[in-house]
């Protein structure tokens, strides 16, 4: 298993094409790794609906309701 840190202050990107039975979470920011000369990194998630359906009930779960309808700037 290889664990990738990424500190990123950018909006993540959601995109599911029509009718797709997955949407693409992606984050775009920096590696943590040391040893990376490139450390611009975007991780790119495919998730199927159902895995979709339970994040957003787990980021419910976790969120205060400040944290739920504060933006970030």
């Amino acid at each position: 298993m290889r664990d990738v840190g990424i500190a990123s202050h950018r909006e993540p990107e959601l995109s599911r094409g029509e009718g797709a039975s997955s949407v693409y979470l992606t984050f775009r920011g920096t590696s943590d790794a040391r040893s990376s000369v490139d450390r611009d990194t975007r991780l790119r998630i495919v998730l199927p609906i159902a895995q979709a359906a339970r994040l957003w009930q787990l980021l419910d779960e976790n969120l205060s309701h400040e944290e739920k309808f504060s933006r970030a700037p």
